[in-house]
């Protein structure tokens, strides 16, 4: 696990990490299972710069008023925020520019790269990945040609200068916007500017050098050129997307089947569903010993683990608590302090016992409610790991949004690329962290909180008082399974930065990094660039 230089500009976790990688966007339809890989990166950026011996990828996010003068030139407001700029080198001089980014067909996104010379003209653009199950033919040297020498100031439009294919009218017009897209961002951002500059600005931000000369079989440098599989489907309310590299025939039903094992886990754990087992356990474990299954013992081991090991502030049983405060749905409320006080006392995890053996639980006092909304999603995206692994796929990402975990080296050898959002600008990213065999969870105030008389309060309760958690920008923690980091990120926002942080550094291979409201971070434990015993946080 390594940290990117910073400052690195790029976009940020979920929905903003698909405007920099060919990946599905945002606006994709979930569920699509239709993802042909024609070009990966090096491969495209191969065809961009012929001549070239390297490229060097700059992430680069756009400030607001750089947005909108974007959207101003393409007449359309663009759904990205942050793109993926390629300069291309031959020994220290550009010999040109690219961008690669994604436009929706008719319902789905083709990722593509556009590569323009020094002069503004388009030297060359090529469909790397499509999703579509119809319309194929606009992936043709016969129609990408057409878009080819144009420069921003020339019409590009179905029917009148470009031929459109046949039965694929709606791609052929994505890939039309897209060139003109990558023009405009490219005229704006490189294009007017002195090329020194360009190649000062991209190598202060962190830009990341790619070789492009051929290398010889077995070289550690060549990048790997698996094919990708994506795949996305809507699970306990959220969207579960995984991508993984690899060039087996069944990697894409491996993919598939891992994401039917998560929403089976949803069945066993949600607290939203009458039917579900937790529900079934809430409403009888307080009667005596209950016999559960093997998965929903496991939620409750390694909760129990986890809640000691946080000195109790992660706890996921106090979901009569939580329901209180109305966080569960309808209108926040200020409970009484004397409902609160009794709920502290009559709930959480101090009233589960368990018994090993037997694997049963049972509920010793009252007011006991499990509720796995700190741990659900991480349990969630270990199994989909676990499920890829023993179907043979060993290089992926699974992303659920707050959690992140990556297995093998990812599409270029160096990690899975996963950056942390700043809380005080959407627009800026904290850091990014190159994830190998490790995940990573963030709790925020910044997007999720309710208001209660006119106070902004964060959406987390700190179990020990019942109160909510004092006011922090965010927290993220570094671990080695998603189930460890999601709880322990809660825990690390509720404890604050001293607490938290000795917290984390008792814990082997965790590391945290704790963001006050002032803007204050602190990296703690096993966080990359943090003096450390390699021992203790080694992952493998």
């Amino acid at each position: 696990m390594a940290a990117a230089r910073a400052p690195v500009r790029l976009v940020l976790l979920g929905a903003l990490l698909c405007a920099l990688l060919p990946a599905a966007s945002a606006g994709a339809r979930a569920g699509s299972d239709v993802a042909e890989v024609l070009l990966t990166k090096v491969q495209a950026l191969r065809a961009a710069f012929p001549a070239c011996d390297r490229a060097l990828e700059v992430r680069r996010l756009l400030a607001p008023e750089e947005k909108r003068t974007l959207d101003a030139t393409l007449h359309r407001e663009l759904g990205e925020k942050g793109f993926l700029v390629y300069v291309g080198l031959r020994g220290e001089a550009i010999d040109g520019f690219a961008v690669i980014t994604n436009e929706i067909g008719k319902t789905e996104p083709i990722t593509m790269i556009v590569a323009v010379e020094p002069d503004g003209r388009v030297r060359r653009c090529a469909v790397m990945v499509y999703r579509e199950s119809h319309g194929g033919e606009v992936r043709s040297r016969r129609f990408l040609s057409q878009l080819e020498g144009r420069r921003l100031g020339d019409p590009i439009e179905i029917h009148r200068d470009v031929i459109h294919v046949s039965g694929a009218t709606l791609s052929s017009i994505a890939l039309c916007d897209g060139t003109r897209k990558s023009l405009a961002l490219l005229e704006q951002l490189c294009l007017r500017r002195d090329p020194a500059a360009v190649l000062a600005d991209a190598r202060r931000d962190g830009a990341k050098e790619i070789a492009l000369a051929a290398t010889e079989p077995g070289d550690p440098r060549l990048p790997a050129s698996d094919p990708r599989v994506e795949a996305r489907r809507l699970v306990m309310g959220s969207e579960l997307a995984v991508v993984a590299c690899s060039s087996d025939p069944g990697a894409h039903a491996a993919v598939q089947s891992a994401l039917d094992a998560a929403e089976s886990l949803d069945a066993v754990l949600s607290d939203w569903r009458d039917d579900s087992e937790l529900s079934k356990v809430n409403g009888a474990a307080a009667a005596g010993p209950l016999p559960v299954s093997a998965p929903l013992f496991d939620f409750l081991a390694q909760s129990r683990e986890l809640w000691q090991q946080s000195g109790g502030a992660f706890d996921p049983a106090i979901g009569e608590l939580v329901r209180a405060w109305g966080f569960r749905g309808g209108a926040p409320v200020r409970p009484a302090r004397e409902l609160v006080a009794a709920l502290v006392a009559d709930g959480g995890f101090g009233g589960v016992a368990l018994d090993v053996e037997r694997r049963t639980v049972a509920f010793t006092r009252p007011r006991v409610r499990l509720d796995p909304g700190a741990i659900g999603k991480g349990m969630a995206v270990d199994l989909v790991v676990e499920q890829l692994r023993a179907r043979g796929v060993t290089n992926a990402l699974v992303d659920f949004g707050s959690s992140q975990r990556a297995i093998g080296p990812g599409e270029e050898g160096d990690g899975w690329p996963v950056a942390i959002r700043d809380p005080a600008d959407a627009a800026r990213a904290l850091e990014v962290v190159l994830l190998r065999d490790a995940s990573l969870s963030t709790s925020g105030g910044y997007e999720k909180f309710v208001v209660i008389d006119g106070e902004k309060l964060p959406h987390l309760l700190d179990p020990r008082t019942g109160e909510p958690a004092r006011a922090r920008a965010s927290a993220t923690v570094l671990a080695p399974t998603a189930a460890r980091s999601d709880a322990l990120a809660t825990a690390l926002y509720v404890l604050g930065a001293e607490a938290g942080a000795a917290m984390i550094a008792a814990l082997p291979a965790t590391g945290g990094l704790h963001v006050a409201t002032d803007g204050t971070a602190v990296r703690c434990g096993c966080w990359p660039g943090v003096a450390k015993d390699d021992r203790a946080c080694a992952t493998r």
